[in-house]
């Protein structure tokens, strides 16, 4: 098989790249090997650029990213593929008065509006501040991209890259091996970057979802969030290191205590789901690494919010 350009991993990260790079009509071969923990399956989808804590060119890239996600899903909804989301801001809540004075730090003409009560109940709550963003669903929007890239004729392989080099790439699918010519290759593998020399490590992430009412908008307070989540509502996050894989009691007692002890209105909430996947943390770069090779790393917590300036910056990269 030979393409223009090999991109490794269909997360987020992965399938936004090869989207835009087949409508400028390169032809892409996307692969992945499917393997447990992908933090694109287990994300919030959180669009939250101040609350994030971000600056300076990152949070260019996050603004761009805020900008661009209306347009990308009206598209995918004009041929059928409807994904969950929300852009009516960001709401975080002041648990103490030094959270609260903290808000007039802001520099002058980025101070978010005051609201005069909180927009979803909060114990401890002492008032709430609005910043531009919203939310989206992650996995609705991979399977999305995933649909509109097989409509575009774009070979879609489970395979385990084993080795990556200029000109293609060699691994294995379906147990037998296989290679690919490529121009170029793209990793975009998320925390096992490491595996292929980028400096990256997991940060493993546990969430739940709960039948319960959901926030009218995503809203950060103390460690932890909810946003709305098919129906229900989203409870993150833990942040621990390592590959130890699934939700344990520590993760699950972590979640449930937040979400009864914060928010009353999930006092008797039901089970869902939990979720879990390992955040890429690391230095965020989008580059080449070697001659013909560009990777995607270091997205942390931020993968959803800052994938289109990634794939803006592959497309720059590569001429196109």
């Amino acid at each position: 098989m030979r393409v223009e350009v090999a991109v490794v991993g269909a997360g987020i990260i992965g399938t936004l790249a090869a989207y835009e790079l087949r409508k400028r009509g390169l032809s892409v071969l996307l692969l992945d090997a499917g393997k447990e923990g992908a933090a694109t399956l287990a994300s919030a989808g959180m669009l939250a650029p101040y609350p994030e804590g971000l600056s300076g060119e990152v949070l260019e890239a996050a603004l761009f990213g805020l900008e661009y996600y209306p347009g990308l899903l009206e598209e995918l909804a004009a041929k059928g593929w409807k994904v969950e989301a929300g852009f009516s801001g960001t709401q975080v809540v002041a648990l103490s008065q030094v959270e609260k004075e903290a808000w007039a730090a802001f520099p002058s003409g980025k101070q978010p509006a005051a609201q005069e009560s909180l927009s979803y109940p909060v114990r401890g709550g002492r008032g709430a501040r609005t910043f531009p963003g919203g939310y989206v669903h992650p996995k609705a929007l991979r399977e999305a991209l995933l649909k509109a890239l097989e409509v575009m004729e774009t070979p879609f392989l489970q395979a385990e890259v084993e080795e990556v080099k200029e000109g293609g790439v060699r691994g294995r699918w379906r147990e037998e091996p296989f290679t690919a010519q490529a121009r170029f290759v793209l990793l975009a593998v998320g925390a096992w970057g490491s595996r292929f020399g980028l400096g990256v490590r997991p940060l493993k992430g546990e969430a739940l979802v709960l039948e319960g009412p959901a926030p009218p908008a995503p809203l950060f307070a103390g460690e932890g969030y909810l946003l709305p989540r098919e129906g229900g509502v989203y409870v993150g996050a833990t942040q621990r290191e390592g590959w130890a894989q699934g939700v344990d009691l520590f993760g699950l007692r972590w979640l449930s205590d937040y979400a009864h002890e914060r928010f009353p209105l999930l006092a008797g909430a039901r089970f869902r789901e939990a979720l879990w996947g390992y955040r890429p943390v690391g230095e965020l770069f989008v580059g080449e690494v070697e001659r013909g090779v560009l990777a995607a790393v270091g997205h942390g917590r931020n993968g959803i919010l800052l994938a289109p300036w990634t794939a803006k910056r592959i497309l720059e990269l590569l001429g196109v």
